[in-house]
């Protein structure tokens, strides 16, 4: 049987790819000079490549479930689209802060600019420069669809409060992340992970798409408001959680990205604090001393993925992440979002839980 969150996806993400490539063609043919046309395109084809596109998604199952006519459809499109390119804005960032350079299966995109445009100066962070800049455009390109879209002013108001408010908290969270990446010193005494899951994913990739969704769909009302937090951010931060487990443990072919990427940057996620709780001794001082080492080779990171799983932290981040994904469960019932899309949200758990 097909995961109706999957039947979800692939009826609609063709939409959402639409829109963006429309808008890129326009401003391609608009271009002035032939460097902005090079660049666009650029941008076109990384927000287009391959992904899940959940952010957008969620916004669309708020308004279809939430009541919203279907004459207006093609406008939360548009709506939708615009946050799929402001999620391309943070990767570009996010590949940038992590010295990433992969995403998506792909080279990541200061990489393609550094490589593109790299030999034009004797700049050897142009790339990074390029991309950085680049970025801005996209945030620029995405709020231009939400100002153009055939909304109402109260609703495209509403819209844009949350919309403003979705990307200070992620920023938040970046910092704090960036804060305690690659750190001096680690305190486990204060669960800094989940608190950067809390702002980084739970609220940007669960709470704020489907409220957004909701305030365009409906008058609204803080009760069903409070009943979205509740279901998104358990959802959120099982979603995080499993994103940093596969980030040690997962395929990089399905993944898209490296699995030595976290360790080697001394992230502090829920496995590498599940970790040091449980180790006593030496062997807990030995391996704080390789999540702080820098310049990390393949057997330091080979000996702390052994140790994650060894100490059974693997094991108890796993349970973690099921118990929030059944909070969330337990939650979905508690909306008033119309049967047949919570139906479509529990095909999201499941898939999350797979």
């Amino acid at each position: 049987m097909t995961n109706p969150f999957s039947a979800f996806a692939r009826d609609n993400i063709p939409e959402i790819d639409s829109v963006i490539r429309g808008f890129y063609d326009m401003k391609i043919r608009q271009a002035r000079w032939p460097f902005m046309k090079d660049m666009y395109a650029d941008l076109a084809a990384y927000c287009l490549r391959e992904g899940k596109r959940i952010r957008p998604l969620l916004l669309l199952l708020a308004c279809d479930g939430y009541g919203k006519g279907r004459g207006a459809r093609d406008e939360m499109i548009r709506i939708a689209a615009s946050l799929e390119m402001m999620h391309s804005f943070l990767l570009i960032q996010d590949d940038i802060i992590d010295r990433a350079v992969m995403r998506r299966n792909e080279k990541a995109f200061h990489v393609v600019t550094g490589e593109k445009y790299g030999a034009l100066t004797c700049n050897d962070r142009l790339g990074t420069d390029v991309a950085l800049v680049l970025a801005d455009v996209l945030f620029a390109n995405a709020l231009e669809i939400v100002a153009s879209a055939d909304i109402c002013n109260r609703a495209r108001k509403r819209f844009l409060g949350i919309f403003s408010g979705t990307y200070e908290m992620t920023a938040w969270g970046q910092v704090l992340d960036s804060l305690n990446t690659m750190p001096k010193k680690i305190s486990i005494t204060e669960n800094i992970p989940l608190r950067i899951s809390t702002l980084k994913t739970a609220y940007y990739t669960i709470y704020y798409p489907l409220l957004m969704g909701y305030v365009l769909s409906t008058p609204g009302g803080e009760r069903e408001q409070d009943a979205l937090r509740e279901f998104a951010l358990p959802l959120g931060l099982s979603f995080q959680i499993r994103d940093d487990i596969l980030g040690v443990f997962g395929d990089e072919k399905e993944t898209g990205k490296s699995t030595d990427s976290d360790l080697l940057e001394g992230k502090i996620t829920l496995l590498i604090q599940y970790t040091l709780e449980t180790l006593k001794g030496k062997a807990r001082s030995d391996f704080m001393n390789l999540v702080l080492k820098t310049g990390k080779t393949k057997k330091d990171v080979k000996t702390m993925r052994t140790t994650i799983r060894e100490s059974g932290s693997l094991e108890k981040t796993t349970m973690q992440q099921s118990r929030f994904l059944e909070e969330a469960r337990g939650k979905l019932d508690g909306l008033t979002l119309n049967k047949k899309y919570r139906h479509i949200l529990a095909g999201l758990i499941d898939m999350l839980s797979a």
